[in-house]
Parts: structure tokens; C-alpha cells; sequence
């Protein structure tokens, strides 16, 4: 068996990412508020702590996944505190870059080790191994835990210094449900005009992901990697304003077009 990981939060995410290192052979020592969630997850082989002082005396290294940065931080200074033995932290929570610069800084200074690990994918993904870690903090560190990331998940891409992976995730998500509102929105449109949709949805599910890509490989690319502004077309705005117009003439909601064509336009300053 390999050594004995702590892990500390069995939610949605968390007690997916405990069965897969069980599934590795890892010895799981686990704590979560949540009675139920342990008594299942040691009906797997886990063991259970009663406390996080006590995963603190017992183990080198913790895994957190945990629902705020609030509570990530209450945590690991538990996990600080005492003669804790902790020599590595690895949070996989969803930080913000300030909450995550703070840790690292105040595991700096007991000579406590951290990763900041963001996942992209929900509970099926954790439950099935599909989880994709974007790791910030010092590279030797994330190449002496890649063994744990490869345990729980399918993926883990190393991404530089704190706050990188974490300004990742969410830089991500901002793009992907900005993304399914502007969908959920044209959609709206498109049927207020047909029913017969099923072309429609067919050219935009099937061109979307180069549409998505060209945005980034071409459009947004200098203003992303040199810092060179984005010239905006006056095509585009013609089309926004178009949209808008109908949107109102159909009793739907303008407020999102707007706000795509005003966001656009400001693109020209």
C-alpha cells in the first residue's frame, strides 16, 4: 500500500476523489462534518479521524477539497497549529488569488509545502476519474505529488506561481457560463422567429468550437499574451444592433445583447 494521504472534505467532489485513492492503493485518513459521508467512505477502506487536529498528528501530507476559501483557511490553520506533523497541504477548492497567496505565505513560514489545485468537473467526473486539476505553486512540489493528481483524476496541468491556476479556473468558468447564458439567450431568439430548428442548432453546436477557438487563437491572442489592445469591427455592431432591435420587437430581453454590444464597443478605447 502506498503511504497514508489525509483527506479532509467529502462532498459532491471529495468523496469521489477518496474512492479513486483507495482504488490506488493510497491508505485514506478522512474527516468531513458530515457523519454519513464517512461512514460510507470507510465502508470503502477508509479510516476516519475525529477531528482535523488528529489528521494533523497523523499524516504528512493533507488533500483538501472544501466549499469556501473561508473555510480552507480555518482548516489549514488547524492544520498548522500543535505538533502537527503536515509537511504538504494540496487545496483543490476553488480559492480566490488573495486567499491563495495568503496560505502559501503562511505555510511559507512554518516550512509547510502547498499546492493550490482548481478542478474543471463535477461529481461524475470525480466519481469516474475524470477530473482535470490545474496546479499553481512550486513545480518540484506538484512533480513530487503528480502521482496523487494521476490517482484521482485524468488530467493535471502545471500552472506556474500562485494565483495562476486559480485566476485559470476562473477565467474558465467566467467563459463557459458566459457562454451558456448567451446560448440560453439565442435560443430564446431563434424560436421566437422559427421552430423548425434544428439547422440552426446543428451550425452553431457544430461550429462552435471553432468559433470559441478563433476567438482565442486569433482574436484575443496579442491582447492576451503581449498586452497589444483589441481593434474592434463596426460589422459586428451593426449585427448587435440588429439583434437588439428584434429582440424588442418580440418582447424578449435585450439587457444581455446590450450588454455584448456595449462591451464590445468599449473594445475601440
Amino acid at each position: 500500500m502506498n503511504k497514508t494521504i489525509g483527506f479532509i472534505g467529502l462532498g459532491n467532489m471529495g468523496f469521489g476523489m477518496v474512492s479513486n485513492l483507495l482504488k490506488g492503493d493510497y491508505g485514506v485518513l478522512i474527516y468531513d462534518t458530515h457523519p454519513e459521508k464517512i461512514t460510507e467512505a470507510v465502508a470503502k477502506g477508509a479510516d476516519k479521524a475525529e477531528n482535523v487536529e488528529e489528521i494533523a498528528t497523523m499524516v504528512e501530507t493533507v488533500i483538501l477539497c472544501l466549499p469556501h476559501p473561508g473555510i480552507s483557511k480555518e482548516v489549514i490553520s488547524k492544520l498548522m497549529a500543535g505538533s502537527s506533523k503536515v509537511a504538504t497541504i494540496i487545496d483543490t477548492s476553488t480559492l480566490n488569488p488573495q486567499t491563495s497567496k495568503e496560505i502559501h505565505t503562511a505555510l511559507q513560514a512554518k516550512n509547510i509545502k502547498f499546492l493550490c489545485d482548481p478542478m474543471l468537473g463535477g461529481k461524475v467526473a470525480a466519481d469516474n476519474k475524470q477530473i482535470h486539476f490545474l496546479v499553481e505553486g512550486e513545480k518540484d512540489i506538484f512533480e513530487e505529488n503528480k502521482h496523487l493528481f494521476d490517482a484521482m483524476g485524468m488530467q493535471s496541468d502545471y500552472m506556474g506561481d500562485i494565483p495562476n491556476a486559480t485566476l485559470a479556473k476562473l477565467a474558465y468558468n467566467i467563459c463557459r457560463y458566459g457562454n451558456v447564458a448567451i446560448a440560453a439567450e439565442v435560443a430564446r431568439f431563434v424560436r421566437k422567429y422559427s421552430q423548425d430548428t434544428k439547422a440552426i442548432y446543428n451550425l452553431l453546436a457544430e461550429g462552435s468550437l471553432d468559433n470559441f477557438g478563433q476567438v482565442w487563437a486569433e482574436d484575443i491572442q496579442e491582447m492576451m499574451l503581449s498586452g497589444i489592445p483589441y481593434k474592434p469591427s463596426k460589422i459586428p455592431q451593426k449585427d448587435l444592433s440588429l439583434i437588439i432591435e428584434l429582440a424588442k420587437e418580440e418582447g424578449l430581453s435585450d439587457t444581455l445583447f446590450e450588454a455584448i454590444k456595449e462591451t464590445y464597443k468599449s473594445l475601440e478605447s
